[in-house]
């Protein structure tokens, strides 16, 4: 099946497995992600943009709804010259039109063979360095427009950046010669910036209509356009498998070589997982993005920017928790599920209770009506103080729990968990730093606002290793 003519990318060339994990730095919109996404697989979307990320999770979700996605797909927003994850982290890293729009691309192309796995594959491509300068030649605008492109690069030179990077490039390909006839009807008839005009308008809308997209004549002529006046080259490198790892604190930052300590920022912007899981589990589950991922992401970030990536976890997190427990029938909720012999309703019952309490403790601190410390366990809106104890109140969340119907208490357990959620986006990120550090005082203050409510939100999440990913940010 020839390659579609908007892709850069020629998945067969990348030979992703069902197993690996991708990530398309300067995805924009997603064109890539969305044709990707149709095997199995996880692939992580990462640009600036915050609105070409949700217009990319916006069309994931309507192939979604046609079946056509059988990846785990993942949106970061951040800067790619500082990823915030360990070496190697990806088998695969595109990154397409993005290194002639960065000031220093050594150092963006030396962060991306970071985070490439040894053996495995980075595809690049840039604009083709003779239509390039035809452009701007002809415009401008083109070529001093803010955000435009800062350097033209030589077909050599983008393989030679490659092999200074430590990679082995093995495959060059031309493509999008149509986008090249379309840039030059923009150049030369272009009056405001940014605008399309009635003839390039015109142009868009016959180059992206289905009928020239499927057309076999159309894409014959591209291909031979491909080799007179190309809009892009694409470079496809191997990173060699004896290839040492840079020394880096795992945030992407490299380290001095005295080993002291710096201070690291990931670019403060929101992330958001998108929580949908594969029809049939097409994607392996290896192959995801593991929630020490999604925390170390977010323990980059500071204060509001923190406590909104967080809130995001935690609500993938009770959404694929629902989406497993909504799958048993009343019967099967009531017959033991844990160890010590609790019901699933009982294990509902008592994350309703936290959850309440929390809820009502974080528009305590919020208000200033109680401090850390010295706020009483009436707290919770029905007075926790008359059970005596936390075990005691526990014990009567999941006792009522037991005697209510199973459609029921999962409706009440949403309508919980959405006000909790609602607390906590009102709350400033201190309030919820103060919660945390109340409910979890063992970490000595260092938990970050959103990682307790993570926990108690979500009760097969509760994982020992999470104060260990806290304390090693």
């Amino acid at each position: 099946m020839p390659l579609d003519r908007f892709q850069s990318i020629d998945p067969a060339l990348l030979d992703i497995g069902p197993d690996d994990r991708v990530i398309d730095l300067g995805c924009g919109t997603g064109r890539h992600v969305l044709e990707l996404c149709k095997s199995p697989g996880t692939i992580l979307g990462a640009d600036l943009s915050r609105h070409d990320l949700r217009v990319g999770r916006y069309l994931i979700e309507m192939m979604r709804r046609d079946g056509d996605v059988r990846a785990r797909v993942h949106w970061l927003q951040t800067a790619g010259e500082r990823l915030p994850f360990v070496d190697g982290a990806f088998d695969r890293v595109i990154c397409t039109e993005t290194l002639e729009h960065v000031d220093d691309d050594g150092v963006l192309a030396r962060e991306l063979v970071r985070v490439l796995k040894p053996g495995g594959i980075l595809a690049v491509s840039v604009p083709d360095e003779y239509s390039e300068k035809v452009f701007w030649r002809l415009s401008r605008n083109y070529r001093t427009h803010a955000g435009g492109h800062v350097r033209i690069y030589e077909r050599s030179r983008i393989v030679a950046l490659m092999r200074e990077s430590g990679l082995e490039p093995y495959a060059v390909r031309y493509r999008h010669s149509l986008e090249t006839l379309y840039w030059l009807s923009h150049v030369a008839f272009w009056s405001d910036w940014g605008k399309q005009g009635p003839v390039t308008r015109v142009f868009r809308r016959v180059l992206d209509s289905q009928t020239t997209r499927q057309s076999r004549v159309v894409t014959a002529i591209d291909d031979i356009g491909n080799r007179i006046l190309p809009k892009s080259i694409v470079v496809y490198s191997r990173k060699p498998l004896g290839a040492a790892p840079r020394s880096t604190n795992g945030h992407g930052r490299e380290l001095p070589d005295e080993r002291t300590t710096v201070e690291v920022r990931a670019v403060p912007a929101p992330f958001a997982i998108d929580p949908g899981v594969p029809a049939e589990a097409a994607a392996s589950p290896a192959a995801a993005l593991s929630l020490d991922d999604e925390l170390r992401i977010a323990l980059t970030l500071d204060g509001e920017e923190q406590k909104r990536r967080l809130i995001e976890i935690l609500r993938s997190c009770r959404f694929a928790m629902m989406r497993e427990v909504q799958a048993f029938s009343g019967e099967q909720a009531s017959t033991p599920w844990t160890p010590d012999g609790r019901t699933l309703k009982e294990i509902v019952g008592h994350i309703m209770g936290w959850e309440r309490w929390v809820a009502a403790a974080i528009d305590e601190i919020a208000s200033g009506v109680s401090e850390p410390g010295i706020m009483s366990l009436s707290g919770y809106p029905v007075g926790i103080s008359r059970y005596g104890s936390i075990d005691a109140f526990n014990a009567a969340r999941m006792a009522e729990a037991r005697e209510r119907p199973w459609a029921e208490l999962l409706a009440d357990s949403d309508a919980v968990f959405d006000a909790l959620a609602a607390a906590a986006e009102r709350a400033p990120a201190s309030a919820l730093t103060q919660t945390a550090q109340f409910f979890w005082p063992d970490l000595g203050g260092t938990v970050p606002c959103g990682v307790y409510l993570l926990m108690v939100s979500a009760h097969h999440y509760q994982a020992e290793h999470l104060p260990e990913v806290v304390r090693s940010s």
